[in-house]
């Protein structure tokens, strides 16, 4: 015989279950959509992953950002594999996917932001070549008021767009004070002296500039670039080339030696380094400071 306690907590428990039951929603995407989805990436394609991800993630289902990650890892890997870095980084970035706000579509939060793991995609994209997720990896360690992260992205944006951006701040965020040199720039200067490739290019950057303190001076630039693209920096390469290639601040203009480093760059799957991106980069400008 069950005990009496023991049948009220089964009577109990009853509605529970049936209320469970009823309240579970539908899939945010349709099994049998999702199938034809499916059916179309079965060619393993960029075009076609990429596809899948987007329409899942139109109707706020988490499960685009495994098919994002499927397109950035497709190969022959092209400029379009750090799109979807970049789409991952915004996703996991801000916790959201792009949708429709329609009453067909499920408008519940479809995931928790892993700040973390968008750093890592913006910074794959980065390391890629994406002059958007270097904007956006500045972005995101300003806001999160890590200083020494985002100057090294501000810098980049400078370099790259020819001048800084206005929520960098720069250059006044790093002008000496008082006679005193900035903090993050004296950072920069001793861990570039004593071998760090990445902040070697930080500091060719402050001289390309002149900013922090350091006088512009193109060829000292230059010379921080080579040694960073000696040890294999991709930004290293690809700044060297690109001062070489534009022949700004005071440095001679030649493309000969800039194409043999942009190919560096390019062969490490940097795509602003390949031919098609980078003539256009060199391009003068309609203005210049120079």
């Amino acid at each position: 015989m069950t005990p009496r306690i023991g049948r009220l907590a089964f009577v109990a428990l009853i509605p529970l279950v049936l209320l469970q039951g009823c309240s579970t929603t539908a899939p945010r995407t349709d099994p049998a959509k999702l199938r034809q989805l499916e059916q179309t990436a079965a060619d393993g394609s960029f075009d076609s992953i990429w596809e899948v991800a987007s329409q899942l993630e139109s109707r706020n289902d988490p499960r685009a950002i495994g098919w994002y990650e499927r397109a950035a890892a497709t190969t022959p890997w092209t400029f379009r594999n750090a799109l979807a870095e970049l789409a991952l980084g915004r996703i996991w970035a801000s916790g959201t996917l792009t949708h429709a706000d329609s009453p067909y579509i499920d408008q519940r939060a479809a995931l928790r932001a892993s700040p973390r793991k968008g750093e890592r995609w913006y910074l794959a994209a980065a390391m890629h070549g994406s002059p958007y997720a270097i904007r956006e990896l500045a972005k995101f360690h300003r806001e999160r008021g890590e200083a020494a992260a985002a100057l090294r992205w501000d810098l980049r944006v400078a370099i790259y767009e020819r001048a800084a951006s206005g929520p960098s701040g720069l250059p006044a965020a790093i002008a000496p004070r008082d006679g005193d040199i900035h903090p993050l720039v004296r950072d920069i200067q001793r861990r570039a002296r004593g071998g760090d490739a990445e902040a070697q290019v930080d500091l060719g950057a402050l001289y390309e500039k002149g900013m922090g303190g350091m006088n512009r001076d193109g060829a000292e630039a230059l010379r921080w670039y080579r040694r960073a693209a000696d040890q294999g920096n991709v930004y290293g390469q690809y700044f060297y080339a690109l001062l070489l290639g534009r022949g700004s601040s005071g440095v001679t203009r030649d493309e000969e030696t800039a194409a043999i480093w942009f190919a560096k760059a390019s062969a490490q799957r940097f795509y602003i380094a390949d031919a098609s991106h980078w003539r256009e980069a060199i391009k003068p400008p309609f203005w210049t400071f120079d």
